[in-house]
């Protein structure tokens, strides 16, 4: 049987500060030499102390131990072995099922004894303590420099690291990301913008590198930490209401198409009338020159059993140009000010305003002593629990993506008033990047059974 000496440091520098594996080794064979043990056998790791899993020859020696060919282990402190204390009793319940006693030389205790199992618990208890409070305040310290502005891991694509340490903008890569998107808003999947970019300006681009670009808090300009997004900490390489529209076209573009085709007008565009769902394209071969005849169907209809729908692209098209016509594209200041999303938030903001003061008002009535502290207490509670639901709908509310009633006229006008002198192409980039969904109607003409009036009810702009 063999007496194997386990040695480990967290760096190959440590010998600044004291327990150098030449030190470790010195007084590790001075302890076997006392004690009597012999045929020792050497095991050494360099790496961290927080677990034992990825320690190649610590867990030699432990299948060793296994084997039964070692009957003591020595080591220079329970932290060489772990800080873990589940690690450490999970240890020690192995060694003692193999009849192996593990010796720390430093604190003078071994297993062979009750005493001895009783103390490297404890001491084991108070090392993993301490390894959980210097994690702690590394995260508080790491925290509180992200709170300053000051970026502490890998820089990301769009920014390099100015003398202070805080991200600034790096305009050739801005420039690359902004041109990548603009593919995107134009039609283009994710995918095939990456790939044209990245082809064009050789950028070593990790596939699925722009959906997670879009998700990423630094791209908005702010930095997330420790489970906390910490907003405008640095300058934005696009808008938030750009990050939004992209995230909201990711969404919609997770189904993809069966099959590709270009020059369709309204590409996932179109609401299925039956059940809500975007409606599918489908090219037919023209007989005269061999053009596609695009149409929309819904194949999850289909499959539900509710029939094929099919509208071509010409019938969709007039049905949009007629929505034009119909809007009302007259408005006066007072219907600006009238949006409903707009009038919600500034009732949110004012109910906020209004919790403020009644707890202002209670606090004052406990201290005039019109109320008990049982009352203070209650009120407050009642207070702060609707502030908390008020300052969700509030947050949901300003981060949505919104858009202007200004800027939806200044798009309608700018579609109405162009369509007829735009090229297909032109159409297609407009609607592409201004249109979200278009909702339409379809009703059976009056003494037939497959004909159909369509007609678009909604159109909802990004």
């Amino acid at each position: 049987m063999a007496t194997a000496i386990y040695l480990r440091v967290s760096t190959e520098k440590q010998s600044d500060e004291g327990v150098s594996l030449h030190t470790q080794k010195e007084r590790l064979n001075a302890y076997c030499t006392m004690k009597g043990l012999t045929n020792i056998k050497e095991y050494l790791d360099v790496g961290s102390g927080r677990t034992t899993e990825k320690r190649t020859n610590f867990n030699r020696m432990m299948e060793d131990v296994k084997e039964g060919f070692i009957d003591n282990v020595v080591i220079f402190k329970l932290d060489r072995l772990t800080r873990s204390i589940m690690d450490l009793n999970n240890l020690v319940t192995t060694l003692n099922k193999k009849d192996c006693t593990l010796h720390s030389c430093t604190e003078n205790i071994d297993t062979s004894s009750a005493s001895g199992r009783m103390m490297i618990n404890l001491i084991g208890t108070f090392a993993q303590w301490e390894s959980e409070t210097i994690s702690e305040r590394v995260k508080i310290n790491m925290q509180s420099l992200a709170e300053q502005g000051i970026w502490q891991s890998a820089i990301p694509y769009g920014f390099r690291l100015g003398e202070d340490k805080r991200l600034i903008i790096d305009e050739k890569e801005q420039n690359i990301l902004l041109e990548a998107f603009n593919l995107v808003l134009e039609g283009n999947s994710f995918a095939t913008a990456e790939k044209l970019t990245s082809s064009k300006y050789n950028a070593n681009w990790n596939k699925g590198f722009l959906l997670k670009k879009i998700r990423s808090a630094s791209t908005v300009g702010d930095m997330f930490r420790n489970g906390v997004t910490i907003e405008n900490t640095h300058p934005p390489l696009i808008s938030r209401h750009l990050r939004d529209k992209l995230i909201l076209i990711a969404n919609e573009r997770s189904a993809p198409r069966m099959q590709i085709f270009e020059g369709d007008l309204f590409r996932r565009k179109v609401v299925c009338p039956q059940c809500g769902r975007l409606l599918s394209l489908r090219a037919n071969k023209s007989d005269k020159d061999k053009s596609n005849l695009f149409s929309y169907c819904c194949h999850e209809c289909y499959r539900e059993g509710k029939g094929m729908l099919s509208i071509s692209e010409k019938i969709i098209e007039n049905a949009f140009l007629n929505y034009l016509d119909r809007i009302n594209i007259e408005y006066d200041e007072e219907d600006l000010l009238k949006d409903d999303s707009q009038k919600e938030i500034n009732n949110l903001k004012s109910e906020l305003r209004s919790l403020g003061e009644e707890k202002k008002r209670i606090q004052k009535a406990w201290i005039k002593g019109f109320i008990e502290e049982e009352d203070l207490i209650e009120h407050q509670k009642e207070v702060d629990s609707r502030v908390l639901e008020v300052e969700d709908k509030l947050k949901s509310k300003t981060n949505a993506p919104t858009i202007s009633n200004e800027q939806i006229l200044a798009i309608q006008s700018t579609l109405k008033e162009n369509y007829d002198v735009m090229t297909k192409d032109e159409r297609i980039l407009f609607i592409q990047k201004h249109i979200n969904k278009i909702v339409i109607e379809r009703k059976l003409l009056k003494g037939y059974s497959k004909r159909y009036k369509t007609t678009v009810v909604d159109v909802e702009f990004y």
